[in-house]
């Protein structure tokens, strides 16, 4: 017993001295300390999406000392790491506080005066306050010795510029330091812009010095949307060259064939997607992806139902399964509803001509199914539309195919516009679009609820 309350006392001794001194530092400046130097430890490799968290935690490390302990011998350093902690992790409201409080003391150290700046400075630009942060820093960079501190202020106040669009003093912040963070944000700035040049210098040197990020992938997309292609191929091929991993080239090479074939460039958009095969092997969606675009460009160049066909029965039905997959399936099957309806006027088929032509964009095929549907049915109130909209998809035929529709249909409303006379007056003129908003509603009816169905069975079921 003796002893045991002899134990007992040298605990409540140990404990009675780890309250009022130690224990706080140990139990919340030590560990909010630790977050941000791990914090810091990413910005130095540009990685302050990252280091976020790191922040996070150390301000709710030290926030536990200033709510626990508001007397003790560490408030003014708690105070800095729970406002630059705060402030980092984005939550400024908080940040600024604590940060102008730590301020206050004229007994702060410098370079820790000079991180809580930059961190308010951070703050003001998050808060869309791009002068103030500019003019904070522009102050406090001619009296920073510390290398990392200097990197850090420059890059912020480079930031500043190229939020209100001053990229000439972006570059003169920046100077010659490689940031590796920036050149993205000045990138990501050039193409908000429209600025395809310096967006396309920036990502090709990103993209010979192997630098790959996901922003590079949404950058080809940009370029694409912006009829940009020589550019992003340009930026695909740096990439290449400095032989990225394998998995990273195949999507960017993707993501290049597909704006391509957006763009209408088949050939091309054919040749990427063939090499993104031998470069992903794992990534099992993209190789279906890969599988459905080729075979919508291999229908693209069909001329005939037949040739149209045989290019769809090769196709893995694992491809149907993706989004391009089905939508392409799914235009196939109207046009297929309306090629299959007993419709004597014609409608149907002219119809599905004009899906194969606006929806899937399968030119050749389109003229065909206009041709044919002329051919098939000569005495139909749309034979003289069908051969003038396949004598515009075909310019070799062109004026062969009109040469016949003032010749065989000369009341038409076609006929009367090509010799330059009032269309209004042809019987067709209205006749013609009524029963064309007949026939569609009819086969959009059965294919929506075949489509609804078709989704329903494709739709992952709830364990």
């Amino acid at each position: 017993m003796t002893r045991r309350r002899a134990w007992r006392r040298l605990v409540l001794l140990a404990a009675s001295w780890c309250i009022p001194s130690g224990c706080v530092y140990y139990n919340g400046v030590y560990n909010a300390e630790k977050s941000a130097k791990r914090g810091d430890s990413k910005l130095r490799r540009n990685e302050d999406d990252g280091a976020r968290e790191d922040f996070r935690l150390s301000a709710a490390h030290a926030e536990s000392v200033l709510v626990r302990h508001p007397t003790s011998q560490w408030v003014a350093r708690s105070l800095y790491l729970a406002g630059r902690g705060a402030a980092l992790a984005g939550e400024c409201e908080t940040g600024r506080a604590r940060l102008q409080a730590f301020l206050a003391n004229p007994e702060a150290q410098a370079i820790d005066r000079q991180r809580a700046v930059i961190a308010i400075a951070a703050c003001h630009l998050r808060s869309s306050d791009a002068p103030r942060a500019r003019v904070l820093l522009d102050s406090l960079l001619p009296g920073i010795t510390d290398a990392e501190v200097r990197r850090q202020a420059r890059l912020w106040a480079a930031r500043t510029a190229l939020t209100v669009g001053d990229l000439a003093a972006t570059d003169q912040y920046l100077g010659d330091q490689d940031s590796g963070l920036l050149p993205w944000e000045i990138a990501s700035s050039a193409l908000g812009q429209r600025d395809f040049v310096r967006a396309e210098s920036i990502l090709v040197q990103r993209g010979r010095a192997g630098d790959f990020r996901e922003d590079v992938v949404r950058a080809i997309n940009d370029f694409g949307n912006g009829n940009r292609l020589d550019g992003a191929e340009r930026i695909v091929k740096a990439y290449d060259n400095a032989r990225v991993r394998e998995v990273n080239r195949g999507r960017l090479q993707y993501a290049l064939g597909d704006q391509l074939l957006r763009g209408g460039r088949d050939s091309l958009a054919r040749l990427y997607f063939a090499r993104v095969t031998t470069l992903i092997t794992r990534d099992t969606l993209l190789r279906r992806e890969v599988v459905a675009r080729t075979a919508y460009l291999e229908l693209r160049r069909a001329q005939s139902m037949q040739t149209a066909d045989s290019v769809l029965t090769r196709v893995d039905s694992s491809a149907w399964s993706t989004v391009f997959g089905r939508q392409m399936s799914e235009q196939l099957l109207l046009m297929r509803l309306l090629l299959g309806r007993d419709d004597p006027s014609g409608a149907s088929a002219f119809l599905a001509g004009e899906v194969v032509r606006d929806s899937l964009r399968a030119v050749p095929l389109a003229a065909a199914l206009f041709s044919g549907m002329a051919r098939q049915n000569p005495q139909s109130l749309f034979a003289p539309f069908a051969w003038y909209a396949a004598s515009v998809l075909v310019p070799d035929s062109a004026d062969r195919w009109r040469q016949r529709i003032p010749v065989e249909y000369p009341a038409s409303a076609v006929a009367a516009r090509l010799r330059g006379e009032d269309v209004t007056e042809a019987p067709d003129f209205t006749n013609a679009p009524q029963l064309l908003k007949l026939r569609w509603g009819e086969a959009v009816r059965v294919w929506s609820d075949s489509v609804r169905k078709l989704r329903t069975r494709a739709a992952p079921r709830n364990p």
